[in-house]
């Protein structure tokens, strides 16, 4: 398995390591150069692992990123991760908010922190840890925002005067200038942290806020995600996947959109869109969007460009399959630097042409014979491009705002 799972464990509770050791003849002595104090470390778990299970990202576009999870099952035969064990290596660490950090030959899959340690017995002699693991979201649910009158300003300003707020730390950060402008709202007392910044990352640029597989707070606004460049291609043409799915449905479709900009602590207005033509055609498929927008114009903007976007179904790729252990060591390292929100391109392996689609979901299942990766897609949010023979398509391609 040339995947590394790493738990961090604090290897001094239980007098294990060169740490210092309260009360220890030898490694109890102050001052002392050799036995210093411990303290949570990585430890490398990855013989015990049987499998490995990551997932991060959104179902769909028009929906908010959720927490990222992982859960891991370990062989506890030896009962090395028992917390009840007063003689195992971990004794007195095995419990919930240890970091875990799951990587491929270097390349970060997942950083997060265990929440809850579950157990499994059989008859037989059998038995498992299972660490269940969220991200960073999961520290942002529990936060709130500090109340008071914000400052008017872009949606990455405004994000990272939040993550200040409620104590992320800046060098765990990545974050986009942002284009959406926001009005100076005013918090009120026990707003919850997470949820404002999925209002100001997802719903007002609209842009995406995650957590990035090395454990950044990331923000990428509506003009990354709209500028498209030529990456990976999956299919005859690139990496070649194992499975694939398109779909051609209402699933993303929306037809009639409201959109609400604010003026402190109140709704100042609404601004709404209809896709007249696609009503008729499929019934209203309607959707508010609350946002912290300053101006009736951009609420407008972004009521409009959504209408333009989903009011029509479309024939797409929904997802790819890949087996990391089938691919060369150039395809696995391209694999495994796609982050949420990249656009790719698809061939569908019926002869039709390829696809330019944005990654909405990334899910790893790991286990000793293989490692299935597994992309989950939306239509592209590229913008109209002149004379591109994808994203330059008259009465076809939307225009960006």
């Amino acid at each position: 398995m040339a995947t590394r799972v790493q738990i961090a464990f604090n290897l001094a509770a239980n007098g294990v390591g060169s740490y210092f050791t309260l009360d220890d003849a030898t490694k109890g002595v102050l001052d002392g150069a050799t036995y210093l104090l411990g303290g949570d470390v990585l430890v490398d778990v990855t013989s015990k692992v049987r499998s490995v299970s990551v997932k991060r990202g959104r179902s769909r576009q028009l929906d908010r990123f959720v927490s990222g999870s992982a859960n891991i099952t370990l062989d506890n035969r030896d009962r090395a991760f028992d917390p009840t064990n007063a003689s195992s290596a971990y004794y007195g660490s095995i419990v919930p908010g240890k970091q875990i950090t799951i990587d491929r030959d270097g390349a970060d899959i997942y950083v997060g922190n265990v929440a809850d340690w579950n157990f499994a017995y059989d008859i037989g002699g059998d038995a498992t840890a299972e660490p269940s693991c969220t991200d960073g979201f999961a520290y942002l649910a529990q936060q709130t925002v500090t109340p008071g009158t914000q400052t008017a300003q872009a949606t990455g300003a405004r994000i990272a005067a939040v993550l200040s707020d409620v104590g992320w730390p800046s060098a765990q950060r990545s974050i986009n200038t942002g284009v959406a402008n926001l009005d100076a709202d005013v918090v009120t007392a026990g707003t919850n942290a997470l949820q404002y910044l999925q209002k100001v990352g997802d719903y007002s640029e609209p842009g995406a806020f995650f957590i990035s597989k090395d454990g950044l707070a990331t923000f990428r606004d509506r003009a990354t995600l709209q500028a498209y460049t030529s990456g990976i291609s999956f299919g005859s043409a690139g990496i070649p996947f194992v499975d694939f799915a398109v779909v051609y449905g209402i699933e993303e479709m929306v037809n009639s959109i409201a959109v609400t900009y604010t003026a402190g602590t109140v709704v100042a207005g609404t601004a709404t869109a209809n896709g007249t033509a696609s009503q008729a055609k499929y019934g209203v498929i309607d959707s508010t969007v609350e946002t912290l927008l300053a101006a009736a114009a951009d609420a407008q903007a972004l009521a409009d460009w959504q209408v333009g976007l989903y009011s029509e179904p479309v024939y797409r790729v929904d997802s790819v399959t890949v087996n990391l252990d089938r691919l060369t060591a150039a395809q696995v390292t391209s694999v495994l630097a796609l982050e949420l929100g990249d656009a790719v391109s698809v061939t569908p392996p019926n002869g039709s042409v390829a696809q330019i689609v944005s990654i909405d979901g990334i899910e790893h299942r790991i286990e000793i014979a293989q490692h299935l990766v597994t992309f989950t897609m939306s239509e592209t949010l590229a913008a109209f491009i002149l004379d591109d023979p994808t994203f330059g398509l008259l009465d076809t391609s939307v225009l960006g705002f």
